[in-house]
């Protein structure tokens, strides 16, 4: 270990800048002096560690999550008025809000809170139990705020459009939707309470109640740009900012420091992409440059000035479009470039800046201005010069900037269109965009071009104009199918794909993709008497509607508080920001920050850590290794196997931490990783892929025993039919908004530890064994979590052991957090799968005999694994007599897997159900009867060996056929496919058996009931992360006593209050703490009974508590929850469902939309119904983002996550959910076997989304049906856009016109 005694922060600023006046930054309101902050501070950074504004959260710093948004006002740079624009507070640096004249940055906490009253976006997303977690809550808050500051009076549609760069992992967004869709004035489906004036929403100080007046009072300090504009705002050693008032301030600047490293600053967004630009020694903020800002409309178009916003251009766009219908072109398709913050803070002229830099970057920008024609305006001191855009990126622009784009419009007879496929339909990079602008001419009944321009990106980095097609093109006939395939084969020559980048989707996707844009293209210059019926939606991009949902329940107002949908307890304090997270504690006196050292090998042994430049940058404290461990290097405790906290020397996969970089800020700790020198030696090629996991047969040791029932074998061979097949199952990241995070602080009798965990108990012991003390000695406290998905119930334990490892070594509080990119890269996902199976059956469809063998990949530890327990859910709903199940855990060098919600059960329904799907394309039947034919009914025994005592799964699957008109349907999709050859639609049914077991949790609750009021307080052994647990257990008791629910308070989770409680997880957890609640409170009344029969009839709670007190009844009882395995194996019970899904999908680009989900979901009898069916839709999203959209790239050669980040991993986003999404949970339904006959929820819906899968595959084979092809192909999860287009087996040679 290597350490330096700690220094004290000082200003950064020459003696002649500290000397200068005030630099002033207004945050709701107040101004603050900023002149001694380094001006590169993130705002985010200043608000939560400078200003303690907590309630604005940090994950990505990529602008991809939106949990930083914030809301910007400022002075309008040449109107006197107001703009304001919501910004993403994590890409925007405090030295550029410093240009922006009178300027008030808005957080969440100018908004409202729930002492001094919410504000109705507050409490709308509160009330519509849009919060689940929480940690979004305030990024939807705010981007809502900015947009109702914009526009009053939005529509559904621009409601909804509003939250391209806002990501919810909980909800499934639909309640969140749904909330602010509320605040749409000319819409009954969502009207509920009242509408207000957004502007001027404040409580009163005096009353506590809302009333209409200016709610941020600026202090009356100036916030405009200082006397000397062009003057130096901040100097050090290592960096100048300057702030320019014209152009000629800037001219001069640009030429003062021709020879620098030179950065231009507008909207900075750029950073989010290329993280590693630089190092820049001079950055000039030009946004105070007003003649920058200026749009007119020429005769030969529109002359855009550089510091325009992308979202400014739009709207300019928008504004002129009736001077050339490109503008409308343009402006829809810059829509589609990053999100709405992004849009608001970036500017086009950025945009080209990043394309002229990296010619790999896919610029939608780029794409868009040069089929348009646009030419660009080039400056420095002593010239100006115009270029095409292709030129442009051979400018050295050294000492120059641009200072403007001119957009021509279209001439008569010209026609512009423009295509963006990505990986998700909001927030993403293109696959390949493309735009065309054409001149046509008629003549003698053809038409003919006469020029025609074809701007690709996404090809290669050099490939631009498809130059050879728009020679061949001039002069053609556009009616005729031979200039059609004639333009199409010689396209096919010149695109040449670059495939050396493992992230980019294939080259044949990207060739054949690029092919079909220029046929939608060709076609719309076509009219409908010209182009086939058929061919026609060629034409058409898919067209989202804005989506609805239903939520159908039944509950019992006699029981009330049970059974009464109300949203979490929580959920006030989650939506005005008020709610607390690890990193939203205040920092304590000489606390200390960590950033782990990764290794860039995947299989290799360390050689030596150099901390000798690390440990000379500013603020560093030590660089700890596996030496500096006081006690066991893992963070595993036995009988576990051992995971190393920092490599003792073995790599077993690149992203392994091997040491931590501790410092007196995060930024300064992730400085020091930069520096660390790391080396390796005996690099092995590591085993990355499952397919050579198998090939080598790299096994962790057997998980378990094959399950045999009957012989599997003969009945497949006796079957008159049989079928063999492959299927994958991919991996997922959790992607918690909060990520992996721990705070230990020493204390006179051991640790105290704040911990992001779902298993404080395995945290407790795993942190004793590191340091060297005993459990007694480890405090561990979780409040609640901002997500977990089963991703902090061991993994957790990495973060905690490093922060308890620094704090007992350097004696000093530390707080652990990794960021997005560190979490992704060292901590595992959920379990990919191999599986192969063989199944017999008969010609009807009836299954015999099924052998399946799982080949799970566990990475590089087994201790997760999940491969032999979730066989209890191989069959789901399906009935067969001869089984044989063979787990495999896979031995791979990546980052060792754990569990993700649903773990195992998720990708083993899957299976099931592809083994159906194969059987019934076999056969040439519907999968939807073939399904039905082999489902469990009463009393049928299951492979686990249990019978099944009840069992509605038969009568759920017709139900739910009948009520959505399954049939119906289906004919008319059966016409829609026979009608489009380049758009199909398909629809897919899955049911659900879900085996939910208890005997593995155990917790201990404790309800306490003060003598003094009544009041109530529990502790339990679970952890709230967003699944309401606090809630049903706040319900349970205040039903159980009969109390109102404002009585009882869930205190944190402790080991001290509730010691050897287990994980979190499994979907058990809420069921079984009210189970200790209710227990407890039935021992509680029992206790105060006697007492109560002495007293008058109607004695007040109150008196009742305050009469048991004097008479010396005990008022607080505790109740150890663990409930006995069944017997022969069986669960608790089981949960059953029915999910219909439909999807659309574009034959010619892949892109695909759900149009519809119905969900049949017993739930028993809810206890409550807003949580429930809250869980229900989030399980379901987070489902169907893992079969459509999140793919885990690795690279091939170290195993390095090469995705780390929201740039290239795609979790869904709002619109990506179902555009009609229904949710029923069944009713008249107790559940006998459950806690107050109710079933749980977290987790069981999930496994029915592989339906949107199968909905995808049905359109799948509608389109290979065209093609000639009609046999089984398997459709892998994740089914991404580009496996999709390539599944449908498109050829550029059946195009016609």
């Amino acid at each position: 270990m290597a350490t330096v005694l700690p220094q004290k922060p000082g200003c950064s600023l020459t003696k002649e800048s500290t000397t200068a006046g005030q630099l002033l930054l207004t945050v709701n309101g107040v101004s603050h002096d900023v002149k001694c902050k380094d001006p590169l501070m993130s705002l985010a950074e200043y608000l939560r560690t400078i200003l303690q504004h907590c309630g604005t959260k940090l994950m990505c710093r990529e602008g991809g999550c939106g949990c930083c948004v914030v809301v910007v006002e400022y002075d309008d740079p040449l109107r006197p008025e107001k703009r304001t624009e919501s910004i993403n507070s994590c890409l925007c640096p405090i030295g550029s809000l410093l240009s922006l004249k009178n300027h008030n940055v808005i957080t969440i906490e100018a908004l409202g809170s729930v002492k001094k009253g919410l504000h109705p976006i507050q409490q709308r997303l509160a009330d519509y139990n849009g919060s689940q977690c929480g940690y979004c809550s305030p990024g939807f808050v705010m981007q809502m705020y900015g947009l109702l500051k914009n526009d009053p009076n939005p529509s559904l549609q621009e409601v909804e459009d509003n939250f391209d760069g806002n990501v919810c992992r909980c909800t499934g967004y639909r309640p969140i939707l749904d909330a602010m869709k509320s605040f749409v004035k000319d819409s009954n489906n969502w009207q509920q309470g009242f509408f207000v004036d957004i502007e001027d929403i404040k409580p009163c100080s005096k009353t506590m109640k809302l009333c209409n007046r200016g709610h941020l009072k600026i202090d009356g300090r100036c916030t405009g740009a200082a006397m000397n504009t062009a003057g130096l705002l901040f100097s050090s050693k290592a960096i100048k900012w300057y702030r320019p008032g014209s152009l000629t301030d800037l001219y001069l600047l640009l030429r003062e420091h021709y020879e620098d490293a030179v950065k231009l600053v507008h909207g900075d967004t750029a950073k989010g992409v290329f993280k590693k630009d630089g190092p820049y020694k001079i950055f000039i903020d030009v946004k105070g440059i007003s003649d920058l800002y200026m749009v007119t409309m020429e005769p030969s178009g529109l002359k855009v000035s550089s510091n325009v916003s992308l979202n400014l251009l739009i709207d300019y766009l928008k504004q002129y479009s009736a001077q050339s219908p490109s503008y409308n072109v343009i402006a829809s398709h810059l829509l589609k470039i990053a999100n709405s913050p992004v849009r608001n803070a970036g500017g086009w002229a950025g945009n080209l800046m990043m394309r002229w830099r990296h010619h790999e970057f896919v610029s939608d920008v780029f794409v868009v201005f040069e089929a348009a024609g646009a030419r660009v305006t080039v400056s420095d001191v002593s010239d100006v010069n115009t270029y095409n855009l292709v030129d442009f990126l051979n400018v050295n622009m050294q000492g120059k900037f641009l200072l403007s784009v001119e957009i021509p419009k279209l001439y008569k007879g010209e026609s512009m269109r423009s295509y963006k496929v990505m990986p998700r339909n909001q927030n993403a990079h293109t696959y390949v965009s493309a735009a065309f602008r054409a001149k046509i001419t008629v003549s003698n009944k053809k038409q003919l071009v006469q020029s025609i321009s074809m701007v690709y990106t996404g090809i290669n980095k050099d490939f631009i104009h498809a130059a050879a097609t728009e020679k061949f093109l001039q002069g053609k006939d556009l009616i005729s199918n031979d200039t059609l395939q004639g333009a199409l084969a010689v396209l096919d020559k010149e695109l040449v794909p670059d495939d050396a980048d493992p992230l980019l989707a294939s080259a044949a996707y990207r060739k054949i993709l690029a092919q079909g844009l220029f046929y939608k293209f060709y076609l719309s210059l076509l009219g409908d008497d010209i182009v086939s019926p058929r061919n026609q939606s060629a034409r058409y991009s898919l067209e989202r509607p804005v989506s609805t949902g239903t939520q159908t329940y039944s509950s019992k107002p006699e029981e009330y508080p049970l059974t009464k949908p109300m949203p979490k307890l929580s959920a006030r304090l989650q939506t005005s920001g008020e709610a607390q997270y690890i990193d939203d504690l205040p920092h304590l006196p000489n606390e200390l920050f960590t950033a782990f050292v990764l290794s860039t090998e995947g299989n290799a042994t360390l050689t030596d850590i150099n901390n000798t430049a690390a440990m000379t940058m500013p603020g560093a404290v030590a660089v700890l290794t596996a030496e500096d461990i006081p006690g066991n290097n893992t963070f595993m405790p036995p009988p576990n196997v051992v995971e190393e906290i920092f490599s003792s020397g073995p790599i077993l996969y690149a992203g392994q931490p091997v040491a931590l970089c501790v410092a007196d800020s995060q930024e300064h700790a992730q400085q020091m990783v930069e520096k660390v020198v790391v080396t390796y030696q005996d690099q092995k090629t590591p085993i990355v892929s499952l397919d050579e996991a198998i090939k080598q047969k790299s096994f962790h040791p057997s998980p378990g025993p094959w399950i045999q029932v009957g012989d599997a074998v003969s009945a497949i061979s006796d079957s008159p039919c049989q079928v063999d097949g492959q299927i994958r199952a991919g991996e997922q990241y959790h992607f918690y908004m909060e990520t992996q995070i721990c705070r230990c602080v020493p204390v006179e009798d051991g640790l105290n530890i704040q911990a992001s965990s779902q298993w404080l108990t395995l945290l407790q012991e795993a942190v004793a064994d590191a340091v060297g003390m005993q459990a007694k000695n480890i405090n561990v406290t979780a409040k609640r979590l901002g997500g977990g998905y089963g991703g902090k119930a061991t993994r957790a334990n990495l973060v905690a052991c490093a922060a308890a490892v620094a704090a007992t070594v350097l004696h000093r509080p530390v707080r652990c957090k990794m960021d997005l990119s560190t979490n992704m890269q060292a901590v595992g996902k959920r379990h990919g799968y191999v599986v192969k199976y063989k199944v017999g059956f008969n010609k009807d469809g009836t299954l015999n005999g099924i052998i399946i063998t799982y080949y799970c990949n566990s990475g590089s530890s087994p201790n997760d694994n999940e491969v032999e327990e979730s066989l209890i859910f191989s069959d789901n709903a399906y009935r067969c007599e001869n089984w044989q199940l063979i787990p495999v855990a896979l031995k791979t060098n990546r980052a060792p897997h754990t569990w993700c919600r649903a773990p195992g059960s998720k990708p083993n329904i899957f299976v099931i159900e592809t083994v159906l799907e194969h059987v019934a394309k076999f056969l040439s039947m519907d999968p939807i009867i073939v399904k039905q034919k082999n489902l469990y009914a009463q009393g049928d025994r299951t492979p686990m060996g249990f019978i099944l005592p009840y069992c509605s799964i038969r009568d759920l699957y017709a139900s739910l056929l009948t009520k959505v008109d399954v049939a119906g349907r289906m004919e008319t999709i059966k016409k829609f496919n026979a009608d489009n050859l380049w758009k199909k639609k398909g629809l897919a049914v899955v049911p659900l058996k879900y085996c939910m077991y208890w005997s593995w949790g155990c917790y201990l609750c404790t309800v306490s009931v003060f003598a003094s009021d009544g009041s109530v307080i529990i502790s339990h052994g679970g952890i709230e992360s967003g699944q309401g647990l606090n809630t049903k257990v706040a319900q349970v008791c205040a039903y159980m006593l009969g109390i109102p629910i404002d009585t009882v308070l869930i205190k944190p989770t402790t080991t001290d209050s509730s010691p050897n409680s287990a994980a979190t997880g499994g979907s058990i957890t809420s069921e079984l703490n009210c189970m200790g609640v209710q227990l407890c409170c039935d021992i509680l009344k029992q206790r105060m009974k006697p007492v109560k029969d002495k007293l008058p009839p109607g004695t007040s709670w109150k008196d009742l508590v305050a009469a048991c007190y004097q008479a010396k009844v005990n008022l607080t009882v505790q109740d150890w929850v663990w409930p006995d395995p069944r017997p022969e194996g069986a669960p608790q019970y089981n949960s059953y469902g029915v999910t219909v899904a439909e999807a659309e999908v574009d034959v010619l680009t892949g892109e695909n939309q759900i149009t519809q989900v119905d969900i049949l979901f017993d739930c028993g009898e809810s206890m409550n119904p807003d949580v429930d069916v809250g869980q229900v839709e989030g399980a379901f999203i987070m489902g169907m983002g893992y079969w459509l959209m999140e793919k885990m790239v690795y690279d091939p050669k170290t195993g390095a996550v090469l995705n780390a980040g929201t740039w290239e991993y795609k979790p869904p986003l709002s619109k990506c959910i179902p555009v009609s999404f229904n949710i029923e949970l069944l009713k008249n339904a107790p559940n006998p076997m459950g806690v107050l006959r109710s079933k749980a929820s977290g987790e069981p819906p999930q496994c029915m989304s592989c339906a949107t899968l199968f909905a995808v595959k049905r359109a799948i084979e509608a389109a290979r049906e065209d093609t000639g092809h009609n046999t089984y192909f398997p459709l892998d999860g994740p089914a991404t856009v580009d496996v999709i287009q390539t599944s449908c087996l498109v050829d550029y040679k059946n195009f016609t016109i």
